[in-house]
């Protein structure tokens, strides 16, 4: 028993020198992977107010010029509009609309400039872009992230083979990502002018262009050293 109970010690003493000698035959890296994607997904808010005439009729009247002009640039609002909010003291004293918000959504900046330029000829002015994105969003966070870390190994090959070595096994990834490829849309549209030619003359139209959505990832990693 008392060897044992020796045996034992002399291994427990032991651990951490061996601990120690492993985790120090290491290489530590980080990879870095960034994509800009295009936006293909825009919301935007309408807002229909009439505080100042007040009257239901007016908020009708309103409405059936929005739809109309949506649908004359090519919306089909059946499917791309929807009502977000309504302010009304009808709801608390029986009275008359007064504001309603819409939400409407897009799928390219050409049919946002559209909708601004008709929305403004028929006095609608109070239009907000509320977020941008893109369908394949999470597909394309994941193929980023997964850059990030071949990056990383890539890296590490590097130094390694700088060193006459050899990476094995990844045995450590840390992922401290926040930046996820934030979808909210902060500030406006950018109206560009651009000109096309057409024989001697030169057309001027509105080209609207829009912030891309960038996705950055950086992982830290450890390889074994062979």
């Amino acid at each position: 028993m008392r060897r044992f109970i020796i045996l034992c010690a002399a291994i427990t003493l032991c651990m951490p020198i061996m601990a120690h000698e492993t985790i120090e035959n290491y290489v530590q890296v980080n990879g870095i992977a960034e994509k800009e994607v295009t936006p293909n997904q825009f919301y935007l808010t309408i807002t229909l107010d009439t505080s100042v005439t007040k009257g239901k009729q007016e908020i009708d009247a309103q409405r059936r010029a929005m739809i109309d002009a949506l649908k004359g640039v090519g919306v089909q609002t059946d499917k791309a509009l929807r009502v977000a909010d309504m302010s009304s003291s009808y709801f608390k004293r029986n009275t008359t609309l007064t504001a309603v918000k819409y939400q409407l959504y897009l799928t390219d900046a050409e049919s946002v400039a559209k909708v601004y330029e008709a929305l403004s000829d028929i006095a609608i002015a109070n239009i907000k872009i509320t977020k941008v994105s893109h369908s394949d969003l999470e597909q394309l966070r994941s193929q980023v992230r997964k850059e990030a870390i071949l990056n990383a190994k890539k890296t590490a090959t590097e130094l390694a083979e700088a060193v006459g070595q050899s990476i094995g096994e990844c045995f450590y990834i840390y992922d401290s990502n926040y930046n996820m490829g934030e979808t909210r849309f902060v500030g406006s549209a950018t109206a560009l002018r651009a000109y096309k030619n057409s024989g001697d003359t030169a057309e001027e139209e509105e080209v609207i262009e829009f912030k891309k959505i960038k996705l950055s990832y950086s992982v830290n990693a450890k390889f074994r050293l062979l």
